[in-house]
């Protein structure tokens, strides 16, 4: 059984679709602005599909790399792919599932400029586990996977991409503008309700 790490948006949420029948969905709250509008849409996906959804809600670790650092506007922990990859592993690990799915697109993150080297030691990391780490979009861009998604007639507009928490997407965080680009790239209307 794989065990797909899903936040919600626009790449977990295609994988989720492509791997619905072999695998379980794991939920991180980590102290992101962004959790709760990231769940809803998780819980509403897994729901319409009859998947299992595991949530784990660790809010007070995005706090305690924040705390006494000022205003942090965004995005609480710069590595969290290694937080949140180390979790799903150790998870898959204890829960015997036999690899982890994480949907990473093939675009360098604004917060991991190390991104490909960080993902190729969690891979090592997996190997010693021995459980599979696979990314399947690694090597395809956003505005691909936009429109593999639109094919298969998956609701996009109900995936969440912002960074800022809020209903609607705010329109001008790095994440709502990675969005919008990958929509005007695969010559997609884009559905989502952005505040600007």
């Amino acid at each position: 059984m794989k065990l797909l790490l899903y936040s919600g948006g626009i790449n977990s949420t295609i994988a989720l679709y492509k791997f619905k029948d072999v695998a379980d969905c794991l939920f991180i709250d980590y102290g992101q602005r962004s959790a709760r509008m990231q769940r809803e849409m998780a819980k509403y996906h897994c729901e319409k599909l009859g998947m299992k959804l595991i949530e784990i809600h660790i809010p007070s670790l995005g706090r305690a790399f924040y705390d006494g650092l000022g205003m942090r506007l965004n995005e609480p922990i710069v590595h969290r792919n290694v937080i949140l990859l180390s979790i799903a592993l150790t998870y898959a690990k204890e829960r015997t599932y036999d690899e982890v799915i994480f949907a990473t697109a093939s675009e360098e993150c604004l917060f991991e400029k190390n991104k490909p080297l960080i993902i190729s030691t969690m891979k090592r990391l997996a190997e010693i586990y021995g459980v599979k780490l696979s990314m399947p979009f690694v090597n395809l861009s956003k505005s691909l996977l936009v429109k593999m998604g639109v094919k298969q007639g998956i609701e996009l507009e109900k995936t969440y991409s912002c960074l800022l928490g809020h209903k609607y997407h705010c329109g001008v965080c790095s994440q709502c503008q990675a969005r919008k680009i990958a929509f005007k790239e695969a010559g997609v209307k884009d559905e989502t309700i952005y505040l600007r």
